[in-house]
């Protein structure tokens, strides 16, 4: 199992390369959606979420809370890889 700041670590930098605009500050607590985080950035991020962790995310855990910054998603990651 993967520790919750590895995974933060990771998906911080999967976002910075794959998602983000290279100007865009982006830090593990920057509000994702008002970065310009949308569906399209959802489903790469899932995407990489099941290459990387071998799971896919439930529908119920995709939500506000989840997906406010990265550190939410890195615990909601690590929380779920637990459970597996």
């Amino acid at each position: 199992m993967v520790e919750p700041q590895k995974i933060e670590t990771e998906l911080l930098a999967f976002l910075q390369r794959e998602i983000f605009a290279p100007e865009t500050a982006l830090t593990p607590e920057t509000d994702l959606i008002a970065a310009g985080f949308d569906s399209m950035s959802l489903v790469r991020v899932l995407l990489f979420v099941e290459t990387q962790y071998g799971f896919w995310m439930p529908e119920g855990e995709i939500n506000g809370a989840t997906l406010k910054n990265v550190r939410g998603l890195a615990a909601t990651v690590a929380r779920l890889q637990h459970a597996t």
